[in-house]
């Protein structure tokens, strides 16, 4: 009796000991971040309130603050308990991103940890760097050369559905969406979406998973996991991880059977480029074989972080882009005549040679990225103090939530910020431009490692597009409503009319 009351006593203190450090360590961040400029918030709530509404409102919110302290360059807010510093200077920003200190992700990115885990978005430390190394290798670029056959395809899928479309008024995402999540999907994975009798399950459940994390982080007091557990979300969140694990689980276990005829030789990658189609997936299963320090679940992690960061974010940049485009005659015809110069009147597939020759269609992509980057907003755990620009200190503890959006628009970086001009990405007027100024596929070492991936991609589709139509526009770029989820998005949807050559 005395020693259980004992160990009693003992696990009491403890649990009373850390409660205690936690809560001292949060007033010091407190403390520290109230020097910083912004608004002020209420009791436990914090600002959490100025972020609530629909997502055109929460995107407005968010510009609102930005503008506020434009001049300074970073601000507070409080989600809820959650103390966050906001920075939109290429400054601070490289100071947060460009070594290896911070490069744990924020409380912000536990929302997703449910279905990826601990894949390359999620993860940290020793484990992230183990695992970013192994992955490099999988986007090689004799890799990325096989899956142009899939890009090229489905891009004629969807010239296909497009045709269907000739002369009215369409609405570009659901098309774009389509074609990328059955391109990530097939180069991920291996299969091809349409052809699985569960594939409208999986495609809703990616949907609803989105909309989870998104409520999660702007009703911010979903964050805590103990709040979290007492919602309708949460019970709902495991029915749709069951389905996405399941699919992703049954298509590895059938790839792995399939895969072991071909894994002759564990110390090249020899039999792997035998096949007649290499998907992540197998550069995966020959690393688990050759011995890398990655289990099956592990596999499902990296395969389910592929398909969440590769479908959404692609979509809407062809989308913007095809939109400004649609804006810009000149700049859309100056495309075609590069098109023609490459390809002639040869309706050919692109080769790799041929998209590296496409240099005006990359700086469209490229402005287009900047005017409206996919993902407008990032996050880190700040590791350690990092003095800002202005003065003052972001806390070691805290999370500091880059603006990439609002940073892309500074007119001190970029004159006249809201004219699409891809002449701004000329080498020559590149020079002279702050290295952290342009990150739409983030910076530093946790950068995106598929942006090569995802230009490959945008540019095969382009290229099917624009050598067919003449694409007008239905709504003005001004009169463009932005709202956001888990990437930007428009209020209404992205109309324009395709008008065939």
């Amino acid at each position: 009796m005395f020693l259980s009351s004992l160990i009693g006593v003992f696990v009491f203190g403890w649990i009373l000991y850390r409660l205690t450090v936690q809560l001292l360590n949060w007033f010091s961040i407190a403390r520290k971040i109230s020097k910083f400029p912004g608004r002020k918030g209420y009791p436990i709530l914090g600002n959490t309130l100025e972020f609530l509404g629909n997502p055109e409102e929460i995107f407005n919110a968010v510009r609102e603050n930005v503008r506020e302290y434009f001049s300074i360059g970073t601000f507070r807010a409080w989600l809820f308990v959650f103390p966050t510093i906001w920075v939109h200077d290429p400054e601070d920003i490289e100071k947060l991103m460009g070594g290896v200190a911070n490069n744990e992700k924020s409380i912000l990115y536990n929302t997703m940890r449910p279905w990826l885990g601990n894949g390359l978005l999620t993860s940290s430390g020793q484990h992230w760097h183990s695992r970013r190394k192994m992955l490099t290798s999988t986007f090689h670029f004799s890799i990325l050369q096989q899956f142009l056959n899939i890009f090229n395809r489905e891009s004629r899928h969807m010239v296909e559905i497009i045709e269907n479309h000739l002369n009215e008024e369409t609405n570009i995402l659901p098309i774009v969406s389509n074609f990328t999540l059955e391109s990530i999907c097939e180069t991920s994975m291996g299969v091809r979406l349409s052809s699985m009798k569960d594939a409208d399950e999986y495609r809703n459940s990616i949907h609803d998973m989105g909309y989870i994390v998104f409520d999660r982080i702007t009703r911010s007091w979903k964050l805590a996991e103990y709040i979290f557990f007492f919602t309708r979300d949460y019970w709902r969140q495991k029915r749709i991880i069951d389905i996405l694990h399941n699919f992703s689980n049954k298509v590895i276990e059938k790839r792995k059977l399939q895969s072991e005829r071909y894994f002759e030789n564990e110390n090249t990658n020899t039999t792997i480029a035998k096949r007649k189609q290499v998907a992540l997936l197998d550069m995966l299963l020959l690393a688990q074989k050759q011995g890398e320090d990655i289990d099956d679940n592990g596999i499902r992690e990296e395969v389910d972080t592929f398909m969440f960061e590769g479908h959404d974010t692609t979509a809407v940049c062809i989308s913007f882009t095809l939109l400004l485009l649609a804006n810009n005659q000149k700049c859309q015809e100056n495309i075609y005549e590069e098109i023609l110069s490459v390809f002639g009147e040869d309706d050919r597939q692109p080769t790799n040679n041929d998209l590296q020759e496409l240099k005006y269609m990359e700086r469209c992509i490229k402005e287009s990225l900047r005017l409206y980057p996919s993902v407008p907003l990032i996050s880190r755990k700040v590791s350690e103090d990092i003095p800002t620009k202005n003065g003052y200190v972001i806390p070691k503890g805290c999370s500091a939530i880059i603006c990439i959006y609002d940073m892309h628009r500074k007119p001190d970086l970029y004159p006249e910020p809201l004219k699409f001009d891809p002449d701004r990405f000329l080498q020559e007027n590149c020079l002279d431009r702050h290295p952290y100024a342009y990150i739409p596929f983030s910076a530093g070492p946790r950068n995106c490692i598929g942006q090569k991936f995802a230009m490959m991609e945008v540019k095969c589709v382009l290229t099917e597009i624009f050598r067919r139509y003449v694409i007008q526009p239905v709504d003005k770029i001004e009169d463009i409503s932005c709202s956001i989820d888990m990437v930007i998005r428009t209020k209404n949807p992205m109309r324009m009319k395709f008008i065939r050559r």
